[in-house]
């Protein structure tokens, strides 16, 4: 969510429960029209559902529950688990082709989670479509051009692994395979936040073939 306000509220109508706008006026001490407009914005995202309750004649009053979207998002972090699973597979298999294998089937799952959202084989078209699926899943990506203004480049602002890859660097090479699979094409990370960048950018390599079909998936 873009406010730390838009949360507060959502965390309010959480904990109580359906609430009408003067009520949640009354609760976090704004004014009514500043209610409506957060309540605006968090119905579009689709966070925040509204229903009308009948009492007695005359209008029905509206009023705000969190939805079931919300109740996913809220509160949901993984990073904990994801790192203490990633470190128990790096120790505790000793055997690197069973580490290997097991590398391979956690790239081909998450390549198949974002590959079946995309259409076409055009390579910039496929690169806007990805790029759009993981803006859905809270990835801010753009498709930009280099410095050079000649490749086209998938620029991740955002880390969907800024912890996992804080502990352990490998988890850049799994994400770059991940995204290869995706891509049908190999990739390279030109430059990634952990060391300081801005972004993270993956960029085709130009003396690389295109990657098959069977040996993406």
């Amino acid at each position: 969510m873009a406010e730390s306000s838009d949360r507060d509220l959502l965390d309010l109508i959480r904990r109580r429960g359906p609430m009408t706008v003067p009520e949640i006026s009354g609760a976090i001490g704004v004014t009514g029209t500043a209610v409506r407009n957060r309540l605006a914005r968090l119905l579009g995202t689709g966070l925040v559902e509204r229903k009308a309750e009948h009492v007695g004649r005359g209008r029905p009053r509206h009023l705000y529950q969190v939805s079931v979207e919300a109740h996913k998002r809220l509160g949901q972090n993984y990073a904990d688990l994801a790192v203490a699973l990633w470190e128990e597979m790096m120790a505790g298999v000793a055997d690197r082709k069973l580490r290997r294998l097991l590398f391979t089937r956690i790239t081909d799952r998450l390549a198949e989670a974002y590959r079946s959202k995309l259409t076409g084989d055009a390579w910039e078209g496929r690169l806007v479509q990805l790029s759009r699926v993981l803006h859905d899943r809270g990835v801010e990506a753009e498709v930009a051009r280099d410095d050079a203004g000649l490749a086209v480049i998938l620029r991740q602002h955002s880390c969907p692994y800024y912890e996992l890859a804080e502990a352990d660097r490998a988890i850049c090479a799994l994400e770059r395979k991940m995204l290869e699979k995706v891509l049908g094409r190999a990739l390279r990370l030109s430059q990634c936040r952990l060391d300081g960048d801005r972004s993270c950018d993956f960029r085709p390599k130009a003396d690389l073939p295109t990657i098959p079909e069977a040996a993406a998936g």
